[in-house]
């Protein structure tokens, strides 16, 4: 019989433990995202991710330009001073 009431003690504790952490929990469940949250947010980042491969791209592209512009400026100016 004692060691029924032993455990029944340490179970008793146990559960006062689970109770303390599921409050815990409990009370942060309204401040974490839902699906549909999680959802817009991945939209979003992808939607990012799109204006940044596309602004890469164009620098991209005016760095060539400006590059092939200045050396036919280059050579231009070259063939005028000879």
């Amino acid at each position: 019989m004692d060691d029924v009431l032993r455990r029944l003690g340490v179970l008793e504790k146990d559960v006062s433990e689970i109770k303390t952490s599921v409050a815990g929990i409990a009370a942060q469940l309204p401040y974490l995202a839902t699906k549909a949250e999680v959802m817009a947010v991945r939209t979003e980042v992808m939607a990012v991710r799109t204006e940044v491969s596309d602004a890469k791209t164009s620098i991209i592209q005016w760095t060539v330009a400006t590059s092939i512009a200045v050396a036919t400026l280059a050579f231009a100016i070259a063939k005028f001073v000879h």
